[in-house]
């Protein structure tokens, strides 16, 4: 299994240009082999395309129609930023603001 097959495993998602950039931006090569030491990058891209879908949660392609819970999906996120110790989901905003914005 490549490190794109198992990110395709935890997400029910097909979009390849963004799962592959999500493993991109945790610098992790797509076709290499998956393996335990990768969980982490692995996980927390997931967790990026979960946030990327709750800001998009339906989809419709032709006949195809998803429709993702912005709720459930947060709530996974969650859990991973968690489990991977990345503070809960929050993150920085520009310099000038003087308060974080937890997702």
């Amino acid at each position: 299994m490549t490190n794109l097959q198992a990110l395709q495993s935890m997400i029910e998602y097909d979009n390849d240009n963004l799962l592959a950039k999500a493993l991109t931006d945790r610098a992790l090569d797509g076709t290499a082999t998956y393996a335990l030491t990768y969980q982490k990058s692995v996980e927390l891209a997931a967790a990026d395309i979960y946030l990327i879908l709750a800001n998009h949660p339906k989809f419709r392609e032709g006949s195809k129609y998803i429709e993702y819970s912005t709720g459930a999906l947060m709530a996974l996120r969650r859990e991973l930023l968690l489990k991977h110790g990345a503070e809960g989901g929050t993150i920085d905003v520009p310099m000038d603001s003087r308060y974080n914005k937890s997702w």
